[in-house]
């Protein structure tokens, strides 16, 4: 079983120990997303222009649907804890151990003891430059279990704003407080060419064992602004995404091929959902829930996440970063989810951006699901900063699911091993857990005994691989949501290979800790030159259940 973890994107790093309801004012937006082909369209001027209008034929369908919830948090009582999220504290042979991002890579700054205190090493004292946000005097700094956080004590004048996006399964409540069950869906009825030309609506139903509930809806837009929908939707039959000179009438594209179009505009909450400060209310009645259970869900890689959207995750916040790393929102990670059947895990995660949109010369992008199969920080690599481009997860990474895109195009699926030897290892499935290093050199060019392996597996047998090598694995599929936003992947378990004992490092049965992490070169973006990266929380005791 795993928790539903919420986070705020904080524009201030404070943080209330408690606040009264009229001390915080919380407002609450929902926005609809609608995704339609450009062939359902109809364009007023060049869609290049940014004085180009586009509009839905009568009765055209969306292929895709989602929504975002916005929740605002204004707090007027004085915080009194800062938080010091620019690190990140790991147990590691049962010492917490604090890590802090710093300019010259992740440092290791200190430890925590068993009575919450920190206690900084040598680099602390000693590189002061390289910590301008931390104090001098470390007794005031405490550990928040909870957060998994060191904070302080501190008074701030004036309201601090935080911003927090909930995807759905939304967390929902009776008048009583009780958590709600039921199953979400997006239900849209299209425009009419009538004389009263009715316009098209879309609506948030929740659906009870006993009732059907209308949570929020909106009035689509007659007509949209060039500047306020997403061109350069995904095609996951070539692996890449759709150029704006696709979009122009006469474009030459294949018969199959795609393009589409993604309206964003706000909708209204009705009268059956309200909202009580930090809980959104259920007016109607409806059945309680039991606690969140781990997923096991028919899922179906094809690039429709309806499948995904009653599916219980974790969220990210929006626009986290670590002072060594570029933000570029294509990495930026916001949702994580995970699913399982007896042949496959499934894996799900959501960017602010694009997945996989790179510089189409010599542009990079990854994805890594991070899995720690034994619950052990102390076996497999503790992702850190080895090879300058990750942002940093606290389990031991034992294994990989993973994806490259590579001059904005597809270029392969495969998996690492992070656990003893290396890739004779790998190639002859006698793995052993324990803990290992990135890269398979060291500082000074010598061979390490214990590396991380990447490898693909194709028609029943691992083959060692690297950056840019092509070959892509046979039991990984991915696809793409058209406007670029998800990714979904299913990998069988037999390219996790077995242990020295014949055991599958993965499989049924099992409890694992996972998480997600993306990276890419920002070639993309003038000006940036660094890596960009991004890691949820993990995924804690995920159950894979027959």
């Amino acid at each position: 079983m795993f928790p539903l973890r919420m986070f705020a994107i904080q524009f201030l790093c404070y943080a209330c120990l408690a606040t009264s309801a009229a001390a915080q004012q919380i407002t609450r937006e929902i926005t609809f997303e609608l995704t339609y082909q450009n062939r359902d369209l109809v364009w007023l001027g060049d869609p290049a222009s940014p004085a180009a209008l586009v509009y839905p034929k009568p009765g055209a369908q969306p292929v895709a649907t989602d929504i975002q919830v916005t929740t605002r948090r204004e707090n007027h009582q004085s915080p009194a804890r800062q938080y010091h999220r620019d690190a990140r504290i790991v147990l590691d042979n049962n010492a917490r151990q604090v890590r802090a991002f710093t300019s010259q890579r992740e440092q290791l700054v200190g430890t925590i003891d068993d009575q919450g205190r920190f206690a900084p090493n040598t680099f602390y004292h000693d590189n002061r430059a390289l910590l301008p946000t931390w104090p001098d005097d470390v007794s005031q700094l405490r550990y928040d279990a909870n957060e998994n956080t060191l904070y302080r004590d501190v008074a701030v004048t004036g309201p601090v704003i935080t911003v927090s996006l909930d995807f759905l399964p939304l967390q929902l409540s009776d008048a009583n407080g009780n958590a709600v069950a039921g199953t979400f869906s997006l239900n849209y009825v299209p425009s009419q060419a009538t004389k009263t030309k009715s316009p098209a609506m879309v609506s948030l139903v929740l659906q009870c064992e006993n009732s059907t509930n209308t949570l929020a809806q909106a009035t689509v837009p007659n007509t949209f602004r060039r500047e306020d929908v997403q061109l350069g939707s995904y095609d996951n039959q070539a692996g890449t995404y759709f150029q704006e000179s696709n979009y122009r009438v006469g474009a030459d594209l294949p018969e199959d091929a795609m393009p589409s179009v993604t309206f964003t505009f706000p909708g209204n909450f009705t009268p059956s959902a309200n909202g009580d400060g930090e809980k959104l209310i259920v007016t109607a009645p409806a059945p309680r829930a039991d606690q969140p259970k781990p997923a096991s869900s028919k899922i179906k890689i094809d690039g429709n996440f309806d499948d995904w959207r009653n599916i219980v995750g974790i969220d990210d916040p929006r626009g986290d970063l670590v002072p060594y790393l570029e933000y570029v929102p294509d990495v930026d990670l916001l949702e994580f989810k995970v699913a399982h059947d007896d042949e496959h895990i499934y894996l799900y995660a959501r960017v602010a951006g694009q997945v996989g949109r790179t510089h189409p010369d010599g542009g990079r992008g990854y994805f890594y699901a991070y899995m720690d199969v034994d619950q052990n920080a102390g076996t497999g690599f503790l992702p850190t900063r080895d090879d300058e481009c990750y942002f940093g997860v606290n389990i031991g990474d034992d294994c990989e699911v993973q994806f490259e895109f590579v001059n904005n195009s597809f270029r392969k699926s495969f998996y690492g091993f992070c656990g003893l030897g290396g890739d004779q290892h790998v190639l002859n499935q006698t793995l052993t857990l324990g803990k290992s290093q990135y890269g398979r050199l060291d500082a000074n060019g010598v061979e390490r005994a214990h590396y991380k392996s990447e490898y693909t597996y194709r028609e029943g047998a691992p083959q060692i691989t690297e950056d840019l090598k092509l070959g892509t694995s046979d039991t990984i599929h991915l696809a793409v949501s058209l406007d670029g936003s998800e990714v979904e992947i299913a990998s069988k378990f037999s390219g996790f290979l077995k242990d020295a004992t014949g055991r599958p490092i993965v499989g049924p049965g099992q409890t694992i800790d996972l998480a997600a992490g993306m990276e890419c070169d920002s070639k993309l973006f003038p000006g940036k030159t660094q890596w960009a990266a991004d890691n949820t929380v993990p995924i804690r005791g995920y159950r894979m259940s027959r």
